[in-house]
């Protein structure tokens, strides 16, 4: 079934500039794709090792079909392996960007392995490195989120040779980008799989749903992980996930917003918050759509909006039809209530919601539903905050549906992987190039302090400062299973002055809780940096 049979009955007709534009595009990256396929490069020759599948040099710099205007739609680079020198490949299906600019990817053990294969990629130069668990552990399936240090937490994953799939572990291990090793934290209390893990505004960590070692039961019991004494505390009763969450709260969509509270998104048609000071929740609204399923979530500039966009209206499996529409929920309102705000030209689920370095958020990837394959949706989509309208943008080459990624690199491009759907390319990572990185010369951060402080001001120096228009920090991406763990985009006040910005800290923790963040300054152009690494807190 093709893209355009999969709208939603609201959808919106093309206007014929681009439906032009968008058909000529896809006939060119049909003929390029058959002749690869012809001369039988990269993605027909069945899983081999990454001596046998390395690109051709160059060929992650190269585009593979520029966009009819790249300043409008932007552009892909060509899919390259994720496969470390000598090592298996893998499926991007857990991605995170380390606050060195590289990016971690983990997923199963190999069929003839017991633990898990990571590695990670340097998108600029395209190296990779195998990092992967030295030890018997499957952590597929698990929630990840990076600690206040840096590291990233890794909790839960699939039970080895459990009698019910879908069964938990207690295991918790941790990621130390500086070493590039792993390390084994305190187990957890109670065992998961699928869960959510939130970093809580004092940097504790909080842990939430996911099934239990047997596959049978939803966790309804929370705990927190603190990184300082590695011990993990089990909050009491009145902390449990509210029953009517219990349907499928399976990685349920968390938001910390600037109040404290800590607010779940999707799944479910009930949205509640939950008090990390009483350890109590209380219900917010109700969603108009129902059910989002598989839809991911954003916290949108500002920190008082939360996006939710597609999902299916039934669990599965199979998988549901997908919609198109998308919901945003304002907190700055007296009583939040979700409404609807523009609808997607493509119905999507298993796809990425990605801030953009200008504040903007990318739809990428995922399918039209009835199955978690099928049905790929290429073209991406770019939502406008300020107008809550979307915008087609250049197709992509490899479908990216169920256990795809999508994260924001430093340098303001969009790293898509994943999705295990047996296909020749599973094991492939592509490069976006969003439209602002056509509008012109880029401005350039010359020195940002390595730390800050809450609330403190500090200086970033810059010969572009006449012309910058927005300063913000954006929280690096973590995601899994179309879930963005902590994602944010945290605006700062700031004055210029002659050859450098001044500009005040966040607050608090309640708008960016503390860790590793990327500085980001955009020019009247809407031109951004490259983004520099700071820690806050």
């Amino acid at each position: 079934m093709t893209e355009s049979t999969q709208r939603h009955s609201t959808d919106s007709a093309l206007s014929p500039e681009i439906t032009l534009r968008v058909r000529s595009l896809a006939s060119t990256i049909a003929a390029v794709l058959a002749l690869l396929l012809i001369a039988g490069g990269l993605y027909g020759r069945g899983k081999q090792t990454s001596a046998e599948r390395q690109p051709e040099p160059g060929s992650l710099a190269k585009p593979l079909v520029s966009a009819p205007v790249p300043g409008k739609m932007g552009e892909w680079t060509v899919p390259a392996m994720l496969c470390a020198p000598d090592q298996a490949c893998l499926v991007g299906g857990n991605a995170a960007v380390l606050h060195n600019g590289n990016v971690l990817f983990y997923y199963y053990p190999p069929p003839s392995g017991t633990n898990s294969i990571a590695l990670v990629l340097d998108a600029v130069s395209g190296q990779l490195k195998d990092v992967s668990l030295p030890f018997a552990m499957d952590i597929f399936c698990s929630g990840l989120s990076f600690m206040p240090n840096g590291q990233l937490l890794v909790t839960g994953g699939n039970l080895p040779g459990a009698a019910i799939g879908h069964s938990g572990t207690f295991n918790a291990v941790i990621f130390d980008p500086v070493t590039l090793s792993w390390s084994s934290a305190q187990n957890m209390n109670y065992a998961r799989w699928y869960p959510s893990t939130v970093e809580l505004p004092g940097g504790t960590m909080l842990e939430l749903s996911g099934n239990d070692n047997t596959g049978m039961v939803r966790q309804k019991v929370m705990e927190t992980y603190n990184y300082q004494t590695n011990a993990w505390t089990v909050l009491p009763p009145s902390a449990d996930m509210p029953p009517t969450t219990l349907h499928w709260s399976a990685y349920p969509r968390m938001v910390v917003l600037p109040s404290g509270m800590v607010f779940l998104a999707a799944p479910d048609t009930m949205s509640y918050e939950f008090n990390p000071s009483t350890n109590t929740w209380s219900y917010v609204a109700e969603n108009n759509f129902g059910f989002r399923f598989y839809a991911p979530h954003v916290l949108l500039p500002g920190l008082q909006r939360v996006l939710v966009a597609g999902g299916s209206a039934v669990e599965g499996p199979p998988q549901g039809v997908s919609t198109n529409t998308a919901e945003v929920i304002d907190f700055s309102a007296s009583s939040p209530a979700w409404n609807y705000t523009g609808s997607m030209t493509y119905a999507r689920i298993n796809h990425n919601l990605v801030l953009l370095a200008d504040g903007t958020v990318l739809a990428v990837g995922g399918g039209g539903g009835s199955g978690a394959y099928l049905s790929p949706v290429l073209t991406p989509e770019l939502y406008n905050p300020t107008t809550g309208t979307w915008t087609l943008m250049a197709p992509q080459i490899v479908p990216r549906t169920y256990h795809s990624t999508g994260v924001l690199l430093p340098d303001g491009r969009v790293l898509s992987a994943g999705s295990n759907d047996t296909g020749s390319m599973e094991e492939t990572y592509e490069i976006f190039s969003p439209p602002y990185l056509f509008q012109g010369p880029r401005p350039v951060i010359s020195s940002v302090p390595a730390a800050l402080s809450y609330g403190a001001n500090f200086t970033v120096t810059t010969p572009d400062a006449a012309s910058i228009v927005r300063m913000a920090l954006i929280k690096p991406g973590v995601t899994t299973h179309a879930d963005a763990f902590d994602q944010r985009y945290v605006d700062l006040t700031f004055t210029i002055g002659s050859g450098q910005i001044t500009a005040t800290a966040p607050a608090s923790g309640n708008y960016a809780p503390p860790g590793y963040y990327m500085l980001v300054i955009v020019n009247s152009s809407g031109v951004p940096s490259v983004m520099r690494f700071v820690q806050v807190g």
